[in-house]
């Protein structure tokens, strides 16, 4: 039992505070970059993997159009992965020599379908985005502007989630991850990036041995472990994404990412090289242990009831036992009190390493599929603008 708790309290809490002193202690510092001229900003390819998101394109479109950045160096392409509905002709709708689209008649999965993609982009720097995010309008030349450094390969961005009112609605684990990962990338030990907004250049992209679900997690661990090159995270670099409006959404998206781990540990095999300690260790302690909490969850559960002859044995399964009657709670709490957002956070925990564990479960049981439901969010007309992100309504960029 105690090895389960150890194991628990270290991904959770141990790590997120021994990242954030060696990030201090031993960190590098990313001097704010000065704002590029325009000439030296380099020309860039927004690639959209896209599944029948003909719903979202026009307003998705116009808002990286809009974005601060010099429109005879912004391209959009759209990858269309086995659409049925109309996404490749709302794209041809805009009829515009910088907007394309690569319709792929046979549906294989968003991560074969971006590297396909790839092969087509001329642009040395390719930002990776989803259908249904927004972009601030700064954030394209925020992420742009690093590559005047030859020497970075992948530049990631912050995501905020946004409510149905336009306001930040983060959760506590969601803030707790932008923490992580921000002092990850001060170490050079970056771990992924969030799909919806981050950049690689053209020339260091790697191809996986094998197309996997996470695909926003292993092509930026790739460029690292292929090429001697720098990881940025730049939180001004901003996406918004909004809510996904429930449990059942959330389950859904946590159980792929729980089938997609098991597929990427083949393809990260060479984080095992001496080279790449670092990553390593932080792959074990970030992503590695995660996964395996739902694991260790049962089985602290499991040992504690076995153990449960001593007081001290009996009063942390009465812990356990009211830390899952608070997760119920959490289902239908409301409010802004103290009680309801725990409960919300322990329900939010759960939720995460059940479906994390039914992911793990349904890989071991042979379902190895690597084909993604892309999770459906409301649309950005009816939620207001925050100050910074480019309304849905403004206009085409010429």
């Amino acid at each position: 039992m105690s090895g389960s708790l150890v194991g628990l309290f270290y991904a959770y809490l141990g790590y997120p505070l021994l990242i954030a002193v060696l990030a201090r202690v031993f960190g590098r510092d990313e001097s704010p970059v000065a704002a590029a001229r325009r000439q030296d900003l380099p020309e860039v390819t927004v690639l959209i993997a896209a599944h029948n998101a003909a719903n979202y394109l026009t307003e998705r479109i116009e808002n990286i159009l809009a974005c601060d950045y010099p429109p005879e160096r912004l391209n959009i392409l759209v990858a269309s992965d086995g659409s049925t509905d109309q996404t490749g002709r709302v794209v041809s709708e805009f009829n515009d020599s910088r907007i394309k689209v690569i319709s792929f008649k046979t549906r294989r999965g968003k991560a074969a379908t971006l590297i396909d993609a790839v092969g087509s982009v001329a642009s040395p720097v390719v930002i990776f985005t989803d259908a249904t995010t927004r972009f601030d309008k700064h954030s394209v030349r925020r992420l742009a502007r690093h590559f005047a450094d030859r020497h970075v390969g992948l530049v990631a961005g912050k995501v905020t989630m946004i409510d149905e009112h336009g306001s930040a609605s983060e959760s506590l684990y969601w803030k707790l991850e932008n923490k992580i990962r921000a002092c990850e990338a001060r170490l050079g030990i970056t771990l992924g990036a969030s799909g919806a907004i981050y950049a690689i250049s053209r020339s260091m992209f790697v191809a996986p041995s094998r197309p996997t679900i996470n695909d926003d997690m292993v092509l930026p661990m790739l460029v690292r472990m292929t090429h001697p090159c720098r990881l940025v995270f730049d939180p001004t670099a901003q996406a918004y994404s909004s809510s996904t409006g429930g449990i059942r959404a959330e389950f859904s998206r946590r159980q792929r990412i729980g089938l997609g781990a098991m597929q990427c540990l083949a393809v990260l095999r060479g984080l095992l090289r001496w080279k790449n300690r670092g990553q390593a260790a932080a792959f074990v302690s970030h992503k590695l242990l995660r996964w395996a909490g739902p694991f260790l969850l049962i089985a602290a559960f499991v040992s504690n009831l076995c153990l449960a002859t001593t007081p001290i044995y009996q009063t942390l399964v009465v812990l356990q036992v009211l830390a899952y009657v608070a997760a119920g709670y959490g289902v239908v709490a409301s409010g802004r009190s103290l009680a309801a957002r725990l409960a919300r956070a322990a329900t939010s925990f759960v939720v995460m390493n059940a479906a994390i564990g039914v992911g793990i479960c349904r890989w071991l049981a042979g379902h190895d599929t690597v084909i993604w439901n892309p999770t459906q969010r409301p649309s950005w007309s009816h939620i207001p603008a925050t100050s910074e992100m480019v309304p849905t309504t403004e206009k085409r960029a010429a």
